[in-house]
């Protein structure tokens, strides 16, 4: 049986990910901020778009064939 120690090696940039979260303004998560209305707002107008949707399911795609290849590979 082979050491798995590359799937620990994400935890700790994770655990320091989520501690920075603590020292983040509390304006960056405010849900009725002009940011995210203009945020939510750019991104239906992009999906809404014929083009748009054409870009989001290409990117989608290469996601999902990206982790399909993934855990093919792992599992040989």
């Amino acid at each position: 049986m082979r050491p798995n120690s590359h799937r620990t090696g994400w935890r700790p940039a994770a655990l320091a990910a989520a501690g920075c979260l603590l020292f983040t303004p509390t304006r960056a998560f405010a849900s009725s901020g002009a940011y995210w209305a203009g945020f939510k707002k750019y991104w239906t107008d992009f999906i809404g778009n014929p083009s748009g949707v054409v870009v989001t399911v290409i990117i989608v795609g290469i996601i999902c064939l990206l982790i399909i290849t993934r855990v093919k590979g792992n599992k040989a």
